[in-house]
């Protein structure tokens, strides 16, 4: 208390002595004394008794009490054992409870609520009777606001206490908009997967004690990374936030997990990325769950306006039910997700129920993966060849490398099988890498051995193409083995070249100039225009098998098929028809120009072996 005056320091002593200073309350407030928290409870009469000062010092003692009061941020009471106010200041906040100046006297619960008035009471009564502090909150609502407030009070001398009142709106409010967040996503505002975990087992809870059914729908978006990727985040964040608005359309608004029911009343979730839940209470059969994930499919499905443009997206729906499929969370949500992945197996914008012969599958695919990771070390893996033939001579000019696992136990697995396993686990990396060593040094085998061989195309996926030392191991490679790039080709998919097609252009443009010839794979399955067709550095084009099946009794695949070969040698490309297993759709291609075909026609995939046999006729 060194920096206040004389008179001051008096009278801070005089209201000090009204205090038990060894009481453990008010050996806190006074180590706040220096920095101005100070109360002062004396009236003008007791001072004058007390204190000879002269009128000057008598203004000036009450200036700078004055002025302590208003620094400090609380509002301060000094009430009586009934409640009565006997001395009052206001606070430093705007919105400080109790404006009027005229409450002495007056008791608070004559000037406040009941309620308010109650809690106020009891903290008193608290206080005088076990001499320490106590702290409690209240709330008031003015003019259509609500205010948080904050109380200590603590004991002084003749059962009066000493109250003081802090404003904890902003701090109130602060917490509850942190509550929320870590209850809801932030990018759509829907209740998280930790939110809905905690409705769902609420759920159960209700289904179980009122003998009802339950259903957990998980939803997962197709192409959802295709779109992310080729058109930026923020419109991959636009649709994100457009697909919640549509789920919420399709869902009953009976159906809650809301946390804040006065802002959303759904019970739609996003657990991250493009996966979203929902959960269906008191459903009445199991028809009325298929109407509303029919209903979820086609809101989904109807086109996006993003950036100027038109976008097409569905959805795939897994559904599990309570208590067939699952008695707690977590088995549900797994279940409802084995669900929706088989839904994507039967060709993606569907929805499937349950069943546990998914669960059988699903430990499969777990299996797969494990000894997915050791079929490189063991070497089961090989390559197979198939053939590709000039359409007019009949000559072998080329061959598609293409990847077999034979396990040592259940014989060959389809690639259709462990290829979708590689491409989510990151194992393709690896794989593929394999792949190109593998068949350059075959090549460079045949050469050795004095074969006149023909060009080796290699399948390039998606993320290899995005891997940035993807050209320098393709150089690494041919430079180790010895293989001419000339006899090397690189197949690529449509959609491989338009997910980041800047990225694209540069690997392609390297990888060319190595020597390396490319191809285009499955073309007219994907998104490609003649845009992408005349910037990508493509040599040849290859017809999807899917029109070359029906070409002879289908005219719009006939067309089409004759569109593509006209476009391609139009850009100075080569033509290949995949899958040609009959006469007649040689026949077709011949008279329509193609260049080259490859099928069953001519031959199946063949091992290396069987390759030496067509390169010693050729």
């Amino acid at each position: 208390m060194s920096d206040y005056s004389p008179v001051l320091k008096r009278q801070i002593a005089s209201f000090l002595s009204a205090v038990d200073i060894e009481k453990s309350p008010w050996k806190e407030f006074l180590s706040a004394v220096d920095q101005a928290y100070v109360k002062y409870d004396v009236d003008q009469r007791t001072l004058e008794h007390s204190l000879t000062l002269s009128a000057e010092e008598l203004v000036q003692a009450n200036e700078e009490m004055h002025a302590v009061f208003q620094a400090i941020p609380d509002q301060l009471f000094h009430l009586s054992n009934e409640g009565r106010v006997i001395s009052y200041k206001s606070g430093g906040s705007s919105n400080y409870y109790l404006k009027s100046d005229r409450l002495i006297n007056e008791l608070m619960r004559d000037i406040t609520s009941r309620e308010v008035a109650d809690k106020f009471d009891g903290a008193i009564s608290e206080v005088v009777n076990s001499s320490r502090t106590i702290h409690f909150e209240f709330v008031i609502v003015h003019d259509k606001k609500i205010y948080y407030y904050e109380v200590r009070m603590m004991p002084l001398k003749s059962n009066h206490v000493l109250a003081l009142v802090r404003d904890i709106t902003e701090r109130r409010l602060a917490e509850e908009q942190i509550a929320y967040l870590a209850y809801h996503d932030n990018l759509t505002g829907l209740p998280n997967n930790r939110l809905f975990r905690d409705r769902l087992e609420q759920g159960i809870a209700h289904a179980e004690r009122s003998n009802s059914k339950l259903a957990v729908l998980f939803l997962d978006l197709d192409r959802f990374k295709l779109i992310n990727d080729s058109m930026g985040h923020s419109v991959g964040d636009e649709l994100l936030q457009i697909t919640s608005e549509r789920l919420i359309e399709g869902v009953r608004r009976s159906d809650s997990v809301a946390l804040n029911m006065a802002t959303l009343n759904t019970s739609v979730a996003r657990l991250g990325g493009d996966e979203f839940t929902i959960m269906l209470e008191d459903i009445e059969d199991i028809s009325s769950v298929s109407r509303v994930a029919e209903r979820l499919i086609e809101n989904v499905g109807k086109p996006f306006e993003l950036s100027n443009q038109e976008v097409h997206i569905s959805t795939s729906i897994g559904v599990a039910i309570y208590p067939e499929d699952g008695s707690d969370a977590g088995m549900l949500l797994k279940n409802a997700d084995v669900a929706m992945y088989h839904a994507k197996d039967q060709g993606r914008n569907n929805f499937q129920f349950f069943n546990e012969s998914m669960n059988a599958a699903s430990h499969e695919q777990l299996m797969l993966e494990n000894n997915l990771h050791k079929a490189l070390k063991n070497k089961e893996l090989c390559l197979y060849y198939q053939p590709q033939v000039n359409i007019i001579s009949g000559e072998l000019i080329g061959m598609e490398a293409l990847i077999r696992w034979k396990h040592p136990e259940r014989g060959f697995i389809s690639p259709g099988v462990f290829i979708p396993i590689a491409e989510e686990t990151g194992l393709i990396m690896e794989i593929g890498e394999w792949v190109i060593r593998e068949a350059c040094e075959q090549g460079a085998r045949w050469i050795k051995e004095g074969y006149k061989i023909v060009k080796i195309s290699v399948n390039l996926s998606a993320k290899q193409l995005k891997e940035p030392k993807l050209c320098d191991m393709i150089d690494s490679v041919l430079s180790e083995t010895g293989m001419n790039p000339e006899f090397l080709g690189i197949e690529l998919t449509e959609s491989a070249i338009i997910l980041e097609p800047e990225i694209a252009l540069l690997r392609l443009d390297r990888i060319k100039s190595l020597g390396i010839s490319l191809s285009l794979d499955d073309f007219g399955t994907g998104y490609s225009s003649l845009s992408y067709l005349k910037r990508f550095p493509i040599d040849t084009l290859k017809i999807d098998q899917a029109f070359i099946r029906d070409v002879t009794v289908d005219q719009e695949d006939a067309s089409l098929v004759k569109a593509i070969i006209s476009m391609a040698h139009g850009l100075g490309m080569d033509v290949v028809a995949e899958g040609v297993e009959v006469q007649e759709q040689l026949e077709f291609l011949g008279v329509n120009a193609c260049d080259t075909i490859q099928g069953y026609l001519f031959s199946r995939p063949v091992p290396a072996e069987k390759v030496k046999q067509m390169l010693k006729k050729r």
